[in-house]
């Protein structure tokens, strides 16, 4: 039996007081129905943006907090240390480069003017040997300059060891060789030019003379020719098939890309007569492929840039030895 519960007619508020206790359930469980929704949608939200990448506080792209922001960050860091880490380094082999070439420049240079070294910070006095230089490192007590006499000294003397040794070898001309002594003579030196001939061909002359002068200064290099009529074997393997051709070697080895096919790149356009070029083409041509030793000559911005010519184009060397004789004279 339901319980009775007596209920004052005066009070107004009364009916609500009397409210079954059952319906204040179902609101409770109305309201917390509607929490649960929430939450639920709320979760369902949320993966769909961690889905598409754009999460919450931990992973977001929009915030600096984020790990994809940080990530990102670190990677463009990387990119652009990576690039200057390039620029540096070939800023450093153009600086390398353009040491040794300034080297290259100032030894032929003085070499040309007959100097062989600049004059020293303490005087005016010029150095015109190696052998005034060696003698002023001499005359020194420094232990360093005596060091870089002895050094000089074993340089030299191994430099004349091998000129000797080449010359025996049979360097500082052109020789000529036959067939069966082709492959010893080749393979016996580490660097070596072989002019394949025709007796009866003009321009092979022309060529004689240009290599018969080269191997003269050129004294690092084997310089050699052989008649191809009588070496028809070699002649075959090598692929000759224009006369002159000029065979450069390696310790008896060698590349297409290694020969001298004619007058190609030796005789130009403009000259007058194409049999009639320098010795000097054919040299860069033969230092470029690097069978011999080569230094390219300088252009006149070089030689200002260096140091070596002033703005009229006259020589450092040349302002040195006038002042040396002024000096003198005075």
């Amino acid at each position: 039996m339901d319980k009775i519960k007596m209920v004052d007619p005066m009070d107004a508020l009364a009916p609500m007081r009397a409210a079954d206790v059952s319906g204040e359930k179902s609101v409770q469980q109305a309201v917390q129905e509607e929490v649960e929704n929430r939450m639920t949608k709320a979760a369902e939200e949320l993966k769909q943006k961690y889905a598409r990448g754009h999460g919450g506080a931990d992973a977001s792209v929009d915030r600096p907090t984020g790990a994809a922001y940080t990530a990102a960050a670190a990677q463009e860091r990387d990119r652009r240390r990576a690039l200057r880490d390039q620029e540096q380094a070939a800023a450093y082999a153009a600086d390398q480069a353009d040491a040794q070439r300034e080297a290259e420049v100032r030894a032929h240079f003085f070499a040309q003017s007959g100097n062989s070294d600049e004059e020293d910070e303490g005087g005016d006095e010029e150095v015109d040997s190696d052998d005034e230089l060696l003698d002023e490192l001499e005359s020194s007590e420094d232990p360093e300059l005596l060091a870089i006499r002895n050094l000089r000294m074993q340089q030299l003397k191994s430099e004349h060891t091998a000129k000797m040794e080449n010359i025996r070898k049979g360097h500082g001309s052109l020789t000529e060789i036959v067939q069966d002594e082709f492959l010893p003579r080749i393979t016996s030196a580490a660097r070596a030019v072989c002019h394949f001939y025709h007796n009866d061909f003009h321009r092979c002359k022309i060529m004689d003379k240009h290599l018969s002068i080269l191997a003269q200064t050129h004294l690092e290099t084997l310089f050699l020719k052989i008649n191809a009529d009588k070496a028809p074997f070699f002649c075959e393997k090598l692929n000759i098939r224009v006369l002159p051709t000029v065979v450069c070697f390696f310790d008896g080895k060698t590349k297409p890309e290694q020969h001298v096919i004619g007058f190609s790149g030796l005789a130009q356009e403009a000259d007058t007569d194409q049999d009639d070029w320098p010795t000097t083409r054919l040299e860069a041509k033969l230092g470029e492929i690097g069978v011999i030793d080569y230094t390219k000559p300088a252009t006149e911005e070089e030689l200002r840039r260096y140091g070596l010519i002033d703005k009229s184009g006259i020589s450092s060397a040349f302002h040195r030895n006038t002042r040396g004789e002024e000096d003198a004279d005075y």
